[in-house]
């Protein structure tokens, strides 16, 4: 392995710390300046104090905890149901003509605006919201893991038809783990939907959760807590947005999408 190669993963930290912290720095700058006013956005440090007492109440580790199972849940539906999908309507024309309406119709519908009606449909709760983050997340999995399955190079399908191989194993022994790249693209994309949209369903749709805690502090001028809550549920997606980006690249560090980013 070369020295490139070992550094990789430390380079990559220090840059998503740095850039982390770059933005912090702005951010206590803006305020020390007076270019916006201290009661509306409070410096960095007193949110910090705030958020380690915050993260001292099990209310707020329960809230907390609540937001991210509901996005990891929500994710992980739209994920199990987008990737079947996508890879049926690349290979069936027959699936692509029935779906490829309904996912164009839906794709440039606001999530959110949804959330009313499945408030009638299920009520205020942990259904509501996970299926506002499923649907969000559904299609942009579903997206690429169509073009990445579509774009298997013809040539390796011929080769598996030649070795004999059926359609279920050129589906899963080629047209899939060739697809990986594009499907795991999708996905990461997709996690940075779900925590948006818990939050906002959370707003709307939940008597607990972060997204509810954000609403009511903002709502009663409470400011300082309000941004920590931000700050808590921003470090957590960032870490795993993080996390799951390092593992995509170790799982596809043989392919040329992997290389082209290092």
């Amino acid at each position: 392995m070369s020295t490139a190669s070992r550094t990789a993963p430390l380079v990559a930290i220090l840059s998503y710390v740095g850039s982390l912290a770059a933005c912090v720095l702005a951010w206590d700058l803006v305020v020390r300046l007076g270019l916006v006013d201290r009661s509306l956005l409070p410096l960095p440090g007193d949110v910090a104090v705030e958020l380690v007492t915050l993260m001292g109440t099990a209310s707020f580790r329960t809230d907390l905890e609540q937001t991210v199972i509901r996005s990891m849940l929500g994710l992980l539906l739209g994920t199990s149901i987008a990737v079947p999908l996508g890879a049926t309507m690349a290979l069936s024309r027959h699936v692509r003509g029935f779906f490829e309406p309904i996912v164009k119709v839906t794709y440039t519908l606001p999530k959110t605006s949804l959330i009313p009606l499945f408030i009638l449909w299920f009520g205020i709760g942990t259904v509501t919201n996970v299926l506002a983050v499923m649907l969000s997340t559904l299609l942009p999995v579903l997206v690429y893991t169509y073009h990445g399955v579509e774009g298997v190079p013809r040539v390796l399908v011929w080769s598996g038809r030649a070795m004999g191989t059926g359609p279920v194993g050129i589906l899963f022994r080629i047209q899939l783990p060739a697809a990986l790249p594009a499907i795991l693209i999708g996905v990461r994309v997709a996690l940075g939907f779900s925590f948006v949209v818990a939050i906002a369903a959370e707003m709307i749709a939940s008597s607990y959760g972060i997204g509810k805690l954000i609403f009511m502090y903002g709502e009663n001028g409470a400011y300082v807590p309000m941004f920590a809550a931000v700050t808590a549920i921003v470090i957590v997606a960032a870490t795993i947005d993080f996390l799951f980006a390092r593992v995509s690249a170790y799982a596809l560090r043989w392919s040329d999408t992997y290389s082209a980013q290092r």
